[in-house]
């Protein structure tokens, strides 16, 4: 038989290999091909867990093989998601629950939770919002651009310091509760947001002033940790109270005007039988180019003009190259390149162009082209899972800009080496390009378009799919080992978690992890019965738990792991079984049975 170092070495040497040995596997071949082809028709928690098969391989691959049987627990888990910090899986300490719940998060994703991808529904959702409220229009009013930039880069705000980093978000949040941000002392504002609101004494509930009570309250920090900005309070109902709490309404006109406009218009255009008689009476100009959020007294004639001759057929036509789309939607209306004299005879110019001038969004801007959102968002969804690389995306103009307005950055304004340069570093690395520059909103770019951790599958990529699947093999090829060798199991299984390891009281909460610290550094098993803070100061004396992140050092770290553990479980003798080390007590909301049966969790 093999010792311990040796086998480890020979896995880990070629570690694609040892897992496709566990791929052909014919039990295995024939569950992962079963698992492929169904769960992308799960569309709810119920579908899930009746189908046992499917069931049993996603909390195998997430080390749950043995929580198989507690539906009723992981019904729980699922719906309730992770979005809360207080939801079920967030408060278990065994944070595989939570894990298991982002892959399957049905919460969040509803029935797309086995086919969502950033790069697909997420994209489309932020584009339609962004057109909605004009983010990639130039020009725009100061309030509107403002809500834009809001409504794009807050849900990546994870703490007090994140907000107060970003002075455009920070001022538009307290805007919104009649604050100012200028003219309060940054000190002030980071001390009540720590406060919170849950005590009576603190610094915001002590103020006569309710207004930071108010702010605290939504930007609550110090309850909901880094799920603050996910929460409705922030999302919706700041960019709502924006507009009363900075005092920047828009001044409608009286409906007396309305109706008069829109009686001119109806009794009128259809006389309209070219461009020339369009631009001749400057009324229905001015209500037609209203309609679709433009200004006639300050566009150029000769501007329109060239828009409305080039029609928007051509993808090269004047309209269809601006960024602004505003005149796009104009001119598919008002498309006299294409359907000369019979053009305000259609329903679009007759009928749809007075109900868009007439009826307002929620923040009182001027409706988008419903038709122009739906045939790009189209195209986007048909063209983008071809998409293989940072060079396929900026080859696709039309795929690049819907990409870019998506995320309220300019396509017209917007360097393509910064572009490529924010792809191509992507968001592991927190001195990456995006996550460096103050505008959140490249980080989120690159984080939907991740082809630094995912390549050719950036734009597909599900992690209830092939991410679960590949996490299936790891468990498998770890189990596989550890029937020969328990040695080799938790060599393989540190190694798997070491990038993880933060602190290490991480390391101290995982009985597997913790074994392996004890056996490099020669301490006995009792040693773990120790105050749990002294552990962790001896092990921070004796080991750089940076050298986890490193791994030429994290190799040697597991070389010397192996090494002692062969000493003290000579292979030529019987291997003393460690499968309690993978066992991960429960220790919150969970009753005193189920914390029993929970002793017996492997990894």
């Amino acid at each position: 038989m093999l010792n311990t170092f040796t086998s480890y070495q020979l896995i880990t040497r070629d570690i694609s290999k040892s897992i496709d040995r566990i791929e052909q596997q014919p039990v295995v071949d024939r569950d992962t091909k079963y698992y492929l082809d169904n769960i992308t028709k799960v569309k709810s928690i119920d579908d899930f867990v009746k189908n046992d098969r499917l069931f049993k391989y996603a909390m195998k691959a997430y080390g749950l093989e043995d929580m198989a049987y507690a539906k009723a627990f992981m019904v729980k888990a699922l719906k309730e998601g992770v979005s809360d910090p207080n939801s079920f899986a967030n408060k278990l300490t065994d944070k595989r629950y939570a894990e298991f719940v982002r892959a399957f998060n049905f919460a969040a994703n509803g029935t797309s939770t086995t086919v969502y991808n950033k790069a697909q529904q997420l994209v489309t959702s932020n584009y339609a919002l962004q057109v909605q409220i004009g983010a990639s229009q130039k020009g725009l009013p100061y309030y509107q651009s403002e809500t834009a930039y809001y409504v794009t880069n807050i849900a990546k705000v994870k703490s007090v310091d994140d907000l107060m980093g970003d002075s455009r978000l920070l001022t538009y949040a307290m805007a919104a509760f009649g604050l100012d941000a200028a003219t309060e002392p940054a000190a002030t504002v980071k001390a009540m947001l720590e406060g919170g609101v849950s005590d009576p004494d603190s610094p915001a509930n002590k103020l006569p002033d309710k207004s930071y009570a108010k702010f605290v309250a939504a930007f609550d920090f110090a309850q909901y940790g880094d799920q603050t900005t996910m929460r409705d309070d922030v999302q919706q109902a700041v960019p709502k109270g924006y507009m009363a709490g900075a005092g920047l309404t828009l001044v409608e006109p009286s409906a007396q005007y309305i109706k008069g406009e829109a009686d001119y218009y109806a009794a009128n255009i259809s006389k309209v039988t070219s461009i020339d008689n369009l631009m001749a009476d400057k009324r229905l100009l001015t209500f037609a180019m209203a309609s679709y959020g433009l200004d006639a007294s300050t566009e150029t004639p000769q501007q329109i003009r060239t828009m409305l001759e080039g029609g928007v057929s051509d993808p090269d036509s004047p309209a269809n190259k601006l960024t602004d789309k505003r005149y796009a939607n104009f001119v598919t209306a008002f498309n006299f390149a294409q359907y000369g004299d019979q053009t305000t005879s259609r329903d679009e110019v007759q009928k749809d162009t007075p109900k868009i001038y007439t009826t307002e969004s929620a923040l009182g801007l001027i409706a988008p082209n419903a038709d122009y959102i739906k045939s790009e968002t189209a195209y986007y969804l048909a063209n983008v899972t071809n998409v293989k690389s940072i060079d396929d995306l900026m080859a696709n103009s039309r795929l690049y800009n819907y990409v870019l307005s998506a995320y309220g950055l300019d396509p017209a304004t917007e360097s393509k080496d910064l572009i490529r340069n924010v792809l191509a570093g992507g968001i592991r690395d927190a001195d990456s390009v995006a996550n460096k520059m103050t505008n959140k909103a490249y980080a989120g770019l690159a984080a939907a378009f991740n082809f630094e951790q995912y390549g050719e599958a950036a734009t597909t990529i599900n992690p209830a799919q092939q991410p679960t699947v590949d996490k299936y093999m790891r468990q498998t090829l770890e189990e596989d080992a550890g029937q020969t060798n328990q040695g080799v199991r938790l060599a393989l299984y540190f190694d798997r978690k070491a990038p993880t390891i933060t602190s290490w009281y991480d390391v101290l909460a995982d009985t597997a992890l913790a074994s392996v610290v004890r056996t490099v550094l020669g301490l006995p098993d009792s040693f773990a019965t120790a105050d749990v803070d002294k552990q962790a100061q001896l092990f921070e004396q004796k080991l750089d738990i940076s050298d986890f992140s490193d791994p030429e050092k994290l190799g040697k770290f597991l070389t010397r792991f192996t090494s002692m553990y062969e000493i003290n479980n000579p292979t030529s003798s019987a291997v003393t079984s460690v499968s309690v080390l993978f066992a991960q007590p429960l220790t919150v909301g969970i009753s005193t049975d189920l914390m029993m049966a929970m002793q017996k969790l492997r990894f």
